[in-house]
Parts: structure tokens; sequence; C-alpha cells
């Protein structure tokens, strides 16, 4: 199996001493041997610029725990088979794993790219996996957020709420959506991974909310699967317990959602981390069985201890 890096976001910031050793005791050995060497990993910081892969409620460094760990595996194509067999995907050819994927501009023409936490490829296969651990819910739209900073347009608000035409107070542009008057190709792509008419109004939007990341996440796998002549997939990894994306992933909002994906271009898969880990041991092999059971042991720890503070 080929692991590649991506162009990484001009905005990266190196680590620090203190900040490598506060990210190195919260990984997974095998985990931080294989991703700490890489000396310009996009790791997340949060609005004052601290790192947050030190937490060891970070869903980043959740998903390289796991992800990561898959790195050092002596047979790597194995479990990948086996995971993409449960999700109904065939593999063909080379395997590349990338971790912090960032979708090229030119794909859906964002003024900047979505990054997915984990993306696996093959010769026939793309698949887009977003990782959650305590988070609520997917990211929701800022067009409805008044703007902010020392700009001259602070306090307006781009977009009504609602997928109907009306005029961008900043722009002056008149469209549906907001992002599409700024040329963005979501709703471009909605109807083929949604059952979500882009020609009538909604009111309101159906991505002013959580939907929105998963609607891009999906749009975004579809256009690079198209241009590919690949299938595509996008898989939510989750963790299992008192946390609100799994009770999300239960509810009956969900299940709308999903519903809404049915027959569409690009499946909509939901798995938990301990169900991921438990068909990677399964399926390993015998030189890797032992670091799998430890990496299972290691997220099982890291999970009980931050339900307990849920």
């Amino acid at each position: 199996m080929q692991f590649c890096e991506q162009p990484l976001r001009s905005a990266n910031m190196p680590l620090t001493t203190d900040e490598e050793l506060a990210i190195r005791d919260n990984l997974f050995l095998e985990a931080a041997s294989a991703i700490l060497t890489q000396k310009d990993f996009p790791w997340h910081r949060d609005r004052t610029g601290d790192v947050t892969a030190k937490l060891i409620q970070s869903s980043q460094a959740l998903a390289i725990d796991v992800f990561g760990t898959l790195q050092s595996l002596e047979g790597p194509t194995q479990v990948i088979d086996a995971l993409l067999a449960q999700w109904g995907l065939i593999s063909k050819g080379a395997q590349k794993l990338y971790l912090e994927y960032t979708v090229p501009k030119i794909t859906l023409c964002e003024p900047r790219s979505t990054q997915i936490d984990a993306v696996i490829e093959s010769d026939t296969s793309i698949i887009f996996i977003e990782c959650k651990f305590t988070e609520a819910d997917g990211g929701s739209c800022s067009q409805v957020n008044p703007l902010g900073g020392k700009s001259p347009n602070r306090g307006k608000v781009q977009c009504t709420g609602n997928y109907a035409s009306q005029v961008n107070p900043v722009n002056r542009k008149r469209s549906p959506c907001a992002l599409t008057g700024k040329g963005v190709r979501y709703w471009e792509l909605v109807p083929s991974v949604l059952s979500i008419a882009n020609e009538v109004d909604h009111l309101p939007c159906p991505f002013k909310d959580g939907w929105y990341q998963w609607m891009r996440n999906l749009v975004a796998c579809r256009s690079i699967a198209e241009s590919t002549g690949k299938q595509g997939a996008f898989v939510i990894l989750y963790a299992d317990g008192p946390f609100s994306m799994a009770k999300k992933i239960r509810s009956l909002d969900w299940q709308k959602f999903q519903a809404l994906t049915a027959g569409k271009a690009v499946p909509l898969i939901t798995m938990s981390y301990q169900e991921l880990l438990a068909l990677a041991t399964a399926t390993a092999v015998p030189a890797d069985v032992s670091v799998m059971k430890r990496l299972s042991a290691w997220v099982d720890r890291k999970v009980t201890k931050v339900a307990h503070c849920a």
C-alpha cells in the first residue's frame, strides 16, 4: 500500500517541541511514529492557535490513532480490503491512504477547500472518511452568520437561511444560494447525491445547519469519483458511547438525511470505531494481530475516559 501526503493549507503551523511531546503522549505508539515524522502535517488548531491533538477528546488524534497505525502494519491491504468489502466496495490495484486530504480547489471552486479526515483510494474506488468523537453534528453553513472582523461589511448577513432568489448584500449578486453566487458548485451536484432538487425553492435551506458538512463531503466525493471514473463512497466514522454524534446517528433526523442518499451516486455509510477495529483485528495478517489488539485497547480506554467526563 502506498501512503501519501497531500498539499497543505498555507496556514499550517509547525509544531513546537512542547506541542510535539504533548501530541505524542496522546497518540498510539505506532501512529505517533508514522505521523510525527511528517513535519508539515496539518494539525488542527483552535481559535487561539492552540493545537487540539494533544487533548484526549480530539477527533483528529483519534483518527490518527487508527489510520496512522494502518501505515505501520505489515499487511494493511488485507484490512483495507475487508473494510471496503464491508462497505460494499471493490478494491483493485494499488491502495493509497491520505490523512487530512485537501480537495483540489478546481473540484468545487471553493474559496477554502474542503479537508477530509481520511481518504482511501484504489484503482476502482475512492472513499471519503469523516471522523467524529465528541462533536455534536457536522459543521453548519457560515453564510447565515453576520460577518465579523474589521471588514467594512462587518455585521452583514450574506444569506437569509432560505434557498430562494435573494441578493447578497456584500457582492450584490442575486442567487438562491450565496455560495452559488460566488461560483461554488455545491448545488450543481446536490441532486446527484441527495434527493433534493436545485431548481425549486427550499424554505428553509436544508443545509443551513448540520447537514451542510455532510452535503459538502458528498458532493466533493461525487465530483472526484466522477472525474476519475471510480466508485465513490462517504463514510462517517464515530465513537460509539454517550456522545452527541453517536446519538445523532440513531436519531430520526439522521434517518431522514440518510434516506435522501438512497439510490444516489455516493453511498452514505456509518460505522463506529469499535466496529472498524473489531473487523480490522479479525482480518489482519498474523503479524499485525497483536498491534490491532493493542490499538483496540488504547481506543477503548480513550473512549471510556472521555465518556466518563461527558
